[in-house]
């Protein structure tokens, strides 16, 4: 690293890490900031936020061909490494959690042995898709990351509405006039959860409709689309999760999915999805 380039990789590695879901709560909401606040940075985001959702969406994964392990086994002979063997299976990845890249700085001999076992680690690992839906679940991580992402950046750039009013009649043609489809709308000011009005937000490459409402001094961005094609029309029950001091709230219902987003207490949330799937 170079002098002049110390501002730019502290940046690259900054976008990086927050694409990960890398990021505390407090530089999260820095990286929030910064986004809002500088033009360049968001589109540095967003092309590397592309990037990275064309490799998961492309890319594909091979057996290593016979000659390359015999290869491997040889050069780990000679060195005095233990000959490898191949995993009985692939470690199950933990529901909402991703496999974290780890930094270190190694030198010499030590470098080169860690390099060898865990290049020995990637060529005997059994590849194809795992039956545990483990990417059906990365995905969904990155959708509650993206939705917590949205949120914030709504509450940092002091808009968190493009439509104020908690009339449904005002803001379904609103949202009508600029989406492909009309999401419910109730207000649920009675039972303590005010619609302030709504905007929209692009959550996984898709364009969702978030309405806003106010419970005492928090405010919650809820995110609807519909069901992608094929997918089960039935409703699904509301599975909870903290995504960087967020409570993000997930569930299917009326045709649609709901992705709930806010820091009122895990107790209200539930409180909120009920009278949502109630009302709607």
């Amino acid at each position: 690293m170079t002098p002049g380039n110390d501002r730019l990789d502290d940046d690259a590695l900054w976008l990086d890490a927050g694409l990960d879901d890398e990021l505390d709560a407090a530089r999260s909401l820095a990286l929030q900031q910064r986004l809002a606040a500088d033009a360049g940075f968001r589109a540095e985001f967003e092309a590397r936020r592309a990037l990275r959702d064309a490799v998961r969406g492309g890319a594909t994964r091979h057996a290593a061909p016979d000659a390359l392990r015999e290869r491997l086994a040889q050069s780990l002979a000679s060195a005095g490494a233990p000959p490898a063997r191949a995993p009985a299976a692939a470690p199950a990845a933990a529901p909402g959690r991703r496999a974290r890249p780890v930094l270190a700085w190694f030198s010499g001999a030590a470098f080169g042995a860690v390099a060898a076992a865990f290049a020995t680690w990637i060529v005997l690992a059994p590849g194809g898709p795992r039956p545990d839906g483990g990417a059906v679940r990365v995905a969904q991580a990155d959708a509650a990351g993206e939705a917590v992402s949205a949120h914030t950046r709504a509450l940092l750039v002091g808009q968190p509405i493009e439509v104020a009013s908690s009339d449904q009649h005002t803001v379904r043609p609103w949202l009508s006039a600029r989406l492909n489809f009309v999401p419910p709308i109730v207000d649920l000011a009675p039972q303590g959860f005010a619609l302030v009005g709504a905007r929209r937000d692009v959550i996984a490459g898709e364009i969702a409709a978030t309405l806003v409402y106010r419970h005492g001094a928090h405010l919650a961005s809820v995110y609807i689309e519909p069901l992608s094609p094929g997918a089960s029309g039935a409703d699904r029950p509301a599975a909870l999760q903290v995504v960087r001091g967020f409570n993000v709230l997930e569930m299917t219902h009326a045709g649609m999915a709901w992705r709930l987003v806010s820091d009122m207490s895990q107790g209200e949330m539930r409180q909120f999805a009920g009278l949502l799937r109630n009302a709607s």
